[in-house]
């Protein structure tokens, strides 16, 4: 029988270093085995495994160390992958090689949801929220100003309805494509679309836990001593900018630097403190990125600085979850690049939501995943193109079969 081992090292660097050879000093690899990810044992010498990837991303052969001072890397497991469903939605139909992808913050725009608010489910969605929040986010979207609308407090739960229009419109004008979609996947803030799209959770129970989101985030991102900032950086490695944001971090004390977004590859945004954001940006540059470029956003998501509103998250998250229902599409998500399966329970799902708002969205490998899944058909549900531009730079192929459902 064959001995699988999963990989739990890393998690802070994006996976674990490999080698090509038995002996530490060996070549290193460029890319690193990703935290999550499932391999089948090939061969054990002492505390180097030689492995072959069955899940995950990374190198798909290789030398691993599976302790480091005593400190696990890998452990050995009896999971295997889990096969792609053969019944999906709410009929439980045959899947269709389609997916389903919601954006972030940062596709809003006043005017968004002109195109989809006469819909009846977009009608009686707005018509909810207003109790749900307490204002009236279709007067936002539409009039602004643009200032107000980027506000993460108001930005999200607007592009978690944006994006749920946008399913209902796809479903106006292709139900299957909504009913027996393979994959849903967001990005960030998308995430909680995504799931509510695939039944994990009603449509209040998801605007509660995004506004929520929203003003913990942005209170998380002005409440504290120092200024947060956002970078995007393209034209590295992560090999190579990692140790850039360390640097970078050292430099400013109780300075934070730290990789956020793992888009496209070679693309990056990179969140932290002011000072150590800034010198990451001349670092950078000296360092040959094509762009280093500081992001509108009101503070370092994704990165530790979010703890305080990860902790308040997770609260309502374990509060929510017994009404939480098992996904009827597969959900691929941020913090693993692993797909969650129709028939799931919940807890697992609440917990990866739990790493999320403090640990990098690991957006390129997850597209990638979905692809090698067999899936040809892509719909980018919600206002703007974000998605699909990042597509273009991940696979040209996909990037041509992806549609936009706009709002």
């Amino acid at each position: 029988m064959v001995q699988m081992w999963e990989i739990v090292g890393g998690a802070d660097k994006g996976g674990i270093i490999v080698r090509d050879g038995e002996n530490t000093k060996s070549n290193q690899l460029d890319d690193r085995l990703s935290t999550g990810a499932l391999v089948e044992e090939v061969e054990l010498k002492g505390d180097r495994l030689n492995y072959k990837l069955v899940t995950g991303t990374g190198p798909q052969t290789g030398w691993v160390s599976i302790k480091l001072k005593d400190k696990d890397l890998a452990v050995k497991t009896d999971k295997g992958p889990s096969p792609p469903p053969t019944a999906v939605g709410p009929k439980n139909e045959a899947p269709l090689p389609i997916a389903l992808f919601f954006p972030g913050q940062g596709s809003q725009y006043v005017k968004m949801l002109e195109k989809a608010k006469d819909l009846p489910a977009v009608k009686d969605m707005l018509e909810k929220s207003k109790t749900v929040l307490g204002y009236d986010i279709l007067d936002i979207c539409l009039n602004g100003p643009e200032d107000k609308l980027e506000e993460t407090r108001y930005c999200q739960p607007a592009l978690f309805i944006g994006g749920l229009a946008g399913l209902e419109k796809l479903r106006e004008e292709r139900a299957e494509a909504v009913d027996r979609a393979s994959v849903m996947a967001g990005l960030s803030l998308g995430e909680y679309t995504a799931l509510c799209a695939a039944g994990v959770m009603s449509f209040e129970d998801g605007l509660k836990l995004v506004k929520l989101r929203g003003e913990a985030m942005q209170e998380a991102a002005t409440s504290g001593s120092k200024k947060q900032l956002m970078l995007s950086v393209a034209g590295l490695e992560r090999a190579k900018l990692e140790p850039l944001c360390k640097e970078a971090a050292a430099k400013e004390a109780g300075g934070v630097c730290s990789v956020a977004n793992c888009l496209f590859p070679s693309g990056f945004s990179v969140g932290g403190t002011e000072q150590a954001i800034n010198t990451l940006k001349d670092l950078a540059e000296k360092n040959g990125a094509l762009q280093a470029k500081i992001l509108k956003t009101a503070g370092a998501f994704h990165t530790s600085l979010m703890q305080p509103a990860q902790d308040r998250l997770s609260a309502a998250l374990e509060e929510t979850l017994p009404n939480m229902k098992p996904p009827l599409h597969t959900v691929w998500m941020n913090a693993s690049a692993q797909p969650i399966r129709p028939g799931s329970d919940p807890a697992e799902i609440v917990a990866l939501l739990k790493r999320q708002l403090t640990n990098p969205v690991l957006w390129e490998d997850s597209m990638k995943a979905i692809i090698r899944e067999g899936v040809k058909e892509f719909y980018e549900c919600g206002p703007m193109k974000q998605i699909k531009a990042m597509m273009k730079r991940i696979d040209a192929a996909a990037w041509k079969t992806t549609t936009n459902i706009e709002v």
